[in-house]
Order: structure tokens, then C-alpha cells, then sequence
């Protein structure tokens, strides 16, 4: 159907909001999530472990895709696939115990939008059977959950993306201020990496492992909700390294005697 369409939004940040589908498992859905991200002005896309990729289909749900399609990047593993992210957000409706701070889309889209001013923010979605796992929502900073009728409350995964970029793209058109809680970081030292907070928070969980400090059968309750603790505070790439040291040389003179200047 022919349709008449406005200019594009002049604001370039919805070019930084990462997308990434974990093991997605069907072909069609993909190409529908490319086919929405294109309508909606997103265009980085990250796929860890699809089931099947194949670009074919992908091309019948969202035609003239092919560039599009020539910069989708492909991961083993989740944890490469957000190596450089800055600020994680988990799309389910699923509460958990450890759940991050849950918000809808157009609540969280000012911040998200907001952060790509200093880092890059990704959005994760899960498997269209299953979701994301808890264990990964639980690693995320904010949650995003759109309020569908709880009578039927399953959304297709395409249909889900297609929300969250809706309230993206009328964020950005609509010149929305950043709420008033959202940080502002010097551009000196930007929001630490996904992976720089990993290895900070492994150093420190290392050091408390050396110490003592994880029981018989709490260990893993509580290195999630250091983890938790931690992420809350949104440190800085700096700040991330700073972390990384003191676990660094605590657990060096936990693990070996005092070291040595």
C-alpha cells in the first residue's frame, strides 16, 4: 500500500539504540523485526545464537532490507554481544525476585534516548517461547514491560520491538526532556562497558570468594545481588577501574600475603 511519508527525525539517536534478540528462533520473526526497526528509525540490530538466519525471508517481511540486513551483528554468547554497552534494558513482563527497576516504554524511552548522548543502550528480547532467563534480566538496569491485557498478555516478538521503537521515535521527534533522575556524565569519562563492569565486578567477587564471604549454598543468591548492588550505582568507565583494582589487590593479599609496592 502506498502511503505518503514525512521526513525523516533529524534527532540521530535513535541510530545508537542497540537491539538485540537472543536466540531468536524463527526466521519470519526476525525479518518482522527488521521490517519495525526500519519503520521506526533504529538501525542496529544484534542477534545472539538464531536458531536459523536466513536472509530470504528475512527480505519477504521487510523488503529492501539488504543493507539493512549487511550490518546485523552475529554472536555466540551474550556476553560478546554486549561487550560495549552501557546501559542494559530486559523487555519481559515476567517479575522476578531480583528484578530491576520495570518501567513501560514510554517511561523509559526519554532515558534511553538520553543515554546515547554518553554510551550506547540496548534493548534484549528473548525467545518467542520462553523470553529472556531470569538470570539475565536480573544483570540488566531497567525493565521494560508493556502493559498488554493479562487475559492474553503474549505479544509476538516482532510486535513487542515494534512498541518499544514506537515510543522511541515519538520520544525523539517529540524533543522529550530527559527526566530529572536520569545522570549526566562527563564526556571525559563515559558509563562504564558492559564488559568493563563484568571483569570490575568479577575482581570483586573474586576478593569476597578468598575472604570467606560466601557461604555453603548462598554463593549464588549473593553474587547476584552484588552484582545488583553494583550495577545500580551505573559507575563510570573509571570508576569501573577503580573497582576492578581494589578487588584486584584485596584478592592479592588475601590469596598470596601482602604484596609488594
Amino acid at each position: 500500500m502506498s502511503t505518503t511519508h514525512s521526513s525523516p527525525t533529524p534527532i540521530s539517536s535513535l541510530d545508537q539504540v542497540v537491539i538485540v534478540l537472543v536466540e531468536p528462533q524463527n526466521p519470519d520473526n526476525i525479518g518482522g523485526v527488521v521490517r519495525a526497526m526500519m519503520n521506526m528509525g533504529l538501525a542496529r540490530l544484534r542477534l545472539v545464537s538464531p536458531r536459523i538466519y536466513d536472509p530470504e525471508r528475512v527480505s519477504a517481511a521487510a523488503h529492501r532490507s539488504e543493507d539493512f540486513q549487511a550490518n546485523i551483528g552475529f554472536f555466540d554468547n551474550l556476553v560478546d554481544a554486549l561487550a560495549d554497552v552501557t546501559l542494559v534494558v530486559a523487555a519481559t513482563r515476567r517479575h522476578r525476585e531480583l528484578s530491576p527497576l520495570v518501567n513501560t516504554p514510554r517511561v523509559l524511552a526519554p532515558e534511553i534516548l538520553a543515554h546515547t548522548q554518553m554510551g550506547t543502550p540496548a534493548i534484549l528480547f528473548g525467545r518467542e517461547d520462553d523470553g529472556l532467563p531470569s538470570d539475565i534480566v536480573q544483570r540488566a538496569h531497567r525493565q521494560l514491560v508493556i502493559p498488554t491485557d493479562p487475559v492474553y498478555a503474549s505479544l509476538n516478538l516482532a510486535q513487542a520491538v515494534l512498541l518499544a521503537a514506537y515510543e522511541l521515535r515519538l520520544a525523539a521527534a517529540g524533543d522529550v526532556i530527559p527526566p530529572i533522575h536520569a545522570r549526566r556524565f562527563d564526556p571525559k569519562d563515559p558509563p562504564a562497558s558492559e564488559a568493563q563492569f563484568r571483569e570490575a565486578v568479577g575482581s570483586i567477587l573474586d576478593a569476597l570468594g578468598k575472604a570467606g564471604f560466601f557461604k555453603p549454598g548462598q554463593e549464588p543468591a549473593k553474587r547476584i545481588k552484588v552484582d545488583r548492588l553494583l550495577r545500580r550505582t551505573q559507575p563510570t568507565s573509571s570508576e569501573a577501574g577503580l573497582l576492578r583494582a581494589m578487588g584486584y589487590v584485596l584478592g592479592q593479599v588475601l590469596g598470596e600475603g601482602e604484596i609488594d609496592d
